[in-house]
C-alpha cells in the first residue's frame, strides 16, 4: 500500500470520520494477537505475529481493510468510500500451499521462512517409515494419495454486525455483538484499546450462527470499538453477505500427502 488519500471522502457532508491504520497507531491501538501457540516439532514455541486493524504498508490478503468511513447513514458512508484513493505497488502472490514453501516464493511474513508457521508433529515418523519400507520388503502394495479439501466460507446466517457506545462518565465502552466467546473479546478489546480491567462489557445474545469463526475477535470489532470513543458516540456496523465472503475467518483449504498398504 503506497498512499491513501482520504481529503475528498473526509469533507463530505455527513461524514463524521474518515481513518486509516495511521489513526490508529496515533492513538497507541493494539493489534490482534494470536490466542493459542503451538510448539514446532523440536519443541521450540512457534513465531507469533500480530495483525493490525487495518493495512499497514503491506495488503497481503483481499479482504483486509485499507479505510473506516463513519457517516449518518450507510449510503453515505458507501458513497465517501468511493471517494477514498488507494495506491499500491503490486507484488507477486501465492496460493497453493506446496508452492509457498518452495525456495524462492513470495513471503507473507520476514518471520516464517518459506511461508512456514511452524512445524508440527505427531506420532513416531521413523517407526512409521520403517514398517512401510518393512511391508514393501515383503510384497506389500504401497499406496500414495494427495487429498485437496477446498477452503470454505462459513457463511452464519447471521453475518457480523456490531454496536459500541462509550460510557461519557468512565470512559468504559459497551458492545453488543455476536460473539460466541463474550468474555475473550472483551480481555481482547480491553488490551487493544488500553483500558483497564472491565474497561469494555460485550453483550451477546442469541447468535444466529457461529461455527467457530465467531469466537475470534475480527478487525472491524476493534475498530468500531475505537471509533466510538474517538467520536464519544454510539456506533453500529453492519456487515452484509458480500463483506462477509471477503473478510470472515474462512475454513482454511488442507492439503494431505498420505501413504497407506
Amino acid at each position: 500500500l503506497v498512499s491513501v488519500d482520504t481529503a475528498a471522502a473526509a469533507a463530505m457532508p455527513g461524514v463524521h470520520l474518515v481513518a486509516t491504520q495511521a489513526d490508529l497507531d496515533a492513538d497507541g491501538i493494539g493489534e490482534i494477537h494470536c490466542e493459542h501457540q503451538l510448539s514446532n516439532a523440536d519443541g521450540a514455541p512457534m513465531t507469533m505475529v500480530s495483525h493490525p486493524p487495518m493495512v499497514r504498508e503491506v495488503n497481503r490478503t483481499a479482504g483486509d481493510i485499507v479505510a473506516v468511513v463513519v457517516a449518518d447513514d450507510v449510503t453515505l458512508a458507501n458513497d465517501a468510500l468511493e471517494l477514498i484513493d488507494a495506491r499500491y505497488e503490486s507484488r507477486d502472490a501465492v496460493t497453493d500451499v506446496y508452492a509457498a514453501i518452495e525456495e524462492g516464493a513470495p513471503q507473507l511474513y520476514d518471520a516464517y521462512p518459506n511461508n512456514i508457521a511452524f512445524d508440527w508433529v505427531a506420532g513416531d515418523h521413523d517407526e512409521t517409515d520403517a514398517a512401510l519400507a518393512a511391508a514393501a520388503d515383503n510384497g506389500f502394495e504401497i499406496f500414495d494419495i494427495d487429498v485437496i479439501n477446498n477452503r470454505v466460507i462459513i457463511n452464519s446466517m447471521e453475518t457480523r454486525p456490531i454496536v459500541a457506545e462509550p460510557d461519557p462518565e468512565d470512559g468504559t465502552l459497551n458492545i453488543w455483538c455476536g460473539t460466541q466467546g463474550p468474555v475473550g473479546i472483551a480481555k481482547q478489546l480491553t488490551a487493544a484499546l488500553g483500558l483497564s480491567k472491565g474497561g469494555v462489557r460485550v453483550r451477546t445474545g442469541d447468535v444466529g450462527g457461529g461455527f467457530g469463526f465467531k469466537i475470534f475477535l475480527h478487525p472491524e470489532q476493534l475498530i468500531v470499538a475505537w471509533a466510538a470513543r474517538k467520536l464519544g458516540t454510539r456506533l453500529r456496523w453492519q456487515q452484509n453477505r458480500s463483506d462477509g465472503f471477503l473478510s470472515d475467518l474462512h475454513g482454511r483449504d488442507n492439503r494431505t500427502k498420505a501413504r497407506a498398504v
